[in-house]
């Protein structure tokens, strides 16, 4: 449900220094870029979700492919050598509006994947292994968001928190009195947020402490976690319309600090995009905001929650934010892919051949490629999508 924009709006910052970036930053050209479908043949909708660097050399993505006459989704999963050459491609069929949310890679190259309902393991030459549909299992709307490997684990934040061995077995279900949206495994525990709660939890997932924010928030959420367990959260809102809080939180669980940021951009209408937050190399956080089609990178000095600087594009959604070992900054969402410095300043603009699907989009770095996946229209049809950049 949509609201009227609200007359006043709050900034979370002082001495904030503001930038409406023009189009001068380096204009990155694809060393590759291919298309991929299901069926040529079939009126499909298809698009990539997210990408996943392989560290055996090689490239992941993950999407859907919905067949328009049939309103049936399967799944797919790609995998591409860094030069772009098809390895393998595969499928696994889901139910009605079932589509892919995220996805991991485990230590042997195995894949795992989670749509609303549904977590799929495929091995690492495509070959599906197991397919749990935990809706069915819990007999309830599993609404699946986020999931991570870890010691033969898998963490599947949903409805509740369910964990998974390798051979899909569920072995442990912790109840949530709120949907999740987010979970991270630490050094320093288990960590889980979504609907305004941040919870912490020991290796073996006994509760630690739990945080529930002042101000009633909708599910979507977004963790950085500090050496120390210190925990950022992004939180989103529809109430005041496409708003967010980032909020500190001890090591203790006790708030430390929480800072509204208002509607990304006042004068639109368009698809809201989910906060996303990480930390950067020198101690100071990014968070990224966006409703179509503004996005906007936020320095935030971490002591205090205050803004250092903040970047305005009319770029489209941020639907992936990642940062690398020296700072940089790097998002995805609709056609153009960016690059900043860890001041926010634009460094570089990617360019999607084609219009794009603006909720799509997945993102991987390493030292020497930036590769994006998204779903773009290649002869008027809606497909899968993913290119390779050089890391300059």
């Amino acid at each position: 449900m949509r609201f009227s924009k609200p007359s006043t709006r709050v900034l979370a910052a002082s001495a904030v220094v503001t930038v409406l970036t023009a189009c001068t930053a380096a204009q990155m050209t694809p060393t590759w870029e291919k298309w991929f479908s299901v069926n040529d043949q079939e009126n499909r909708y298809e698009t990539i979700q997210n990408v996943i660097y392989d560290p055996a050399g090689a490239v992941i993505s993950v999407g859907y492919s919905s067949n328009m006459d049939t309103q049936q989704d399967s799944l797919v999963v790609l995998k591409q050598a860094t030069n772009g050459t098809l390895l393998w491609k595969t499928t696994a069929d889901l139910g009605d509006y079932d589509h892919s949310w995220d996805s991991v890679i485990s230590t042997d190259g195995s894949v795992y994947v989670a749509t609303e309902s549904t977590l799929v393991k495929f091995n690492s030459n495509g070959t599906q292994q197991w397919q749990r549909n935990i809706s069915a299992l819990i007999g309830a709307d599993a609404a699946i968001r986020d999931i991570e490997f870890s010691n033969n684990k898998i963490y599947v934040a949903g409805r509740d928190l369910f964990v998974f061995d390798v051979s899909g077995n569920l072995t442990n279900t912790v109840a949530q009195i709120a949907p999740l949206w987010d979970v991270a495994i630490h050094s320093t525990g288990i960590y889980t947020a979504g609907t305004g709660y941040v919870r912490r939890y020991t290796s073996s997932l006994s509760p630690v402490w739990t945080y529930a924010h002042p101000n009633v928030q909708n599910p979507p959420a977004d963790l950085a976690i500090a050496n120390d367990g210190t925990v950022y959260a992004a939180t989103y809102n529809d109430e005041p319309q496409d708003s967010a809080y980032l909020t500190r939180i001890s090591s203790n669980g006790t708030q430390v600090w929480t800072k509204f940021f208002s509607d990304p951009d006042t004068s639109s209408y368009q698809m809201p995009g989910m906060p996303k937050v990480r930390l950067l190399p020198n101690g100071n956080l990014v968070l990224g905001l966006s409703q179509q089609p503004t996005r906007i990178i936020n320095i935030i000095d971490a002591a205090n929650g205050n803004v250092k600087s903040s970047t305005t594009q009319k770029t489209g959604l941020i639907t992936r934010l990642e940062v690398d070992s020296k700072g940089a900054i790097y998002v995805v969402g609709s056609n153009t892919p960016q690059k900043f410095d860890s001041t926010g300043t634009l460094l570089a603009n990617g360019k999607i051949g084609g219009s794009t699907e603006v909720t799509s989009g997945g993102l991987a770095v390493t030292a020497d490629s930036i590769y994006v996946g998204a779903g773009a229209f290649n002869n008027s049809n809606m497909k899968m999508y993913v290119s390779r950049y050089a890391n300059q």
